[in-house]
């Protein structure tokens, strides 16, 4: 209903929630905070935030009295044929941004909403009408978090902060087994990474090996230091630019990015990391808005592509319904280059199809049961759903928390989903892959 920047320090959302049905609706837990992160009370709409797509951060609601949020408490409902009124307050972004992305958890993003002005007023913040000054109170720190934009192929995975770029290099491409000597694979994918370097304009590139729990500490410590030295001296051949420091260094197993609890995990801890300064881009002119999705009179979202039940998720091997569909209805590009994804699961098997479990990544990058095993694919590249850097919370909904009823898409019923990636501009068109479902191909990103 609003966006408006009521001070230099703080933004007013508010939401209107109508329900057609003939029973009341209850969020449960869908709304609330992921469990680590902001610190925030529970027991409110916490779990909303906003996109600033300019700086690449994500916004979550401002806390007051000792971690309460300055927004709407109580778990909320809808009541039959009636509406809702929610407010969230929210640390402002920079004052030259004009435009920011509204992120409701049950519902697709809200693309490019244009910041308003107000005078500030009393929000309602709790179930038993209690009102609360947004520029009077004294809040805690604000929970404004960089974003990591992940991008994969088949020899490494690169994590893009807004200000490194951190390029994981599988070891189980570049060396073989116990080894610390390069395959022939290794070379063209460290051809790449020194072509980055040269583009950037840092002048310190570290180096770091790391390994999974496997063995002991007197074989991983080193490994993975000559392993990282051995990438040090390649990059070094390949590399034109002068004037480069580089830092080595071998971890062995004591830093994880994911779980050693599976081989996902463990595959994903085999690493050489090689981190630097992020080059430049060309700064492309800011794009027009697309017009919003328009749902048909029945309430329906459009359709732009459809795929069938395809392999199952290894979670749920056994469990997936053969007959089951996937629907995308969006593809769009904000003015920052960020890309709304929505796609609604049909189910019309016997077998209930499980949207909590097959939608999240198991390996441990990503925190939370979250829409973070979605992914487009633009030729060898494969982008992965936007996470904070510092709590590694997907930008989609919060899966954990949300009533099983709702992710349980039983026969005959249908279930919305959301993501939230980055694509560079050049990206026209691009395949979707959802778990469980043949991919969705040559579809247009508006």
């Amino acid at each position: 209903m609003a966006l408006d920047r009521v001070s230099p320090k703080a933004v007013v959302a508010r939401w209107r929630v109508r329900n057609d049905r003939d029973q009341k609706y209850s969020f449960g837990g869908a709304l609330k905070v992921p469990w680590n992160t902001p610190k925030l009370n529970t027991n409110s709409i916490a779990g909303v935030s906003l996109l600033d797509g300019k700086n690449s951060k994500r916004h979550f609601p401002m806390g007051y009295l000792n971690g309460a949020c300055l927004c709407t408490r109580g778990w909320p409902s809808v009541p039959p044929k009636g509406s809702t009124d929610l407010v969230a307050v929210f640390p402002a972004p920079p004052g030259d941004v004009t435009h920011m992305d509204v992120m409701f958890p049950s519902a697709p993003p809200f693309l490019d909403v244009q910041l308003g002005s107000r005078p500030a007023e009393q929000v309602v913040v709790d179930d038993g009408g209690a009102k609360a000054d947004p520029n009077t109170v004294k809040g805690g720190e604000p929970q404004v978090f960089p974003l990591t934009v992940q991008v994969d192929d088949e020899t490494k995975s690169q994590d893009d902060d807004g200000n490194d770029l951190r390029v994981r290099l599988s070891t189980d491409v570049l060396f073989a087994l116990n080894k610390a000597d390069l395959t022939p694979k290794a070379q063209a994918a460290l051809k790449d990474v020194a072509a980055k370097i040269d583009q950037s304009a840092g002048t310190t590139v570290k180096i770091d090996g790391h390994t999974d729990n496997s063995g002991n500490d007197a074989i991983n410590d080193p490994l993975s230091e000559r392993r990282a030295q051995t990438v040090k001296a390649a990059l070094e051949r390949l590399v034109t630019r002068q004037g480069i420091n580089y830092q080595v260094r071998g971890h062995g197993s004591k830093d994880p990015i994911a779980s050693n609890e599976n081989e996902e995990g463990r595959r994903v801890n085999r690493r050489v990391t090689v981190l630097f300064p992020k080059p430049k881009p060309p700064s492309p002119p800011p794009a027009a808005p697309a017009a919003p999705p328009t749902p048909s009179a029945d309430g329906k979202l459009p359709v732009l592509g459809t795929a069938p039940s395809g392999s199952p998720p290894k979670v749920v091997e056994g469990k997936w319904p053969a007959k089951a569909e996937v629907r995308i209805n969006e593809l769009r590009r904000d003015r920052n280059g960020f890309v709304s994804l929505v796609w609604t699961l049909r189910n019309d098997d016997d077998k209930p199809l499980d949207a909590w479990s097959s939608s999240h990544d198991y390996s441990g990058i990503y925190a939370e049961a979250s829409t973070s095993l979605a992914a487009i694919v633009s030729g060898s590249l494969r982008y992965r759903p936007v996470r904070d850097s510092v709590n590694r919370e997907t930008l989609g909904p919060n899966l954990n928390v949300t009533p099983s009823d709702d992710y349980t898409v039983e026969k005959g019923e249908e279930y919305t989903l959301w993501a939230m990636f980055k694509l560079p501009p050049e990206v026209k068109t691009a395949n979707v892959q959802i778990p469980g479902f043949q991919p969705v191909q040559n579809l247009t990103v508006s």
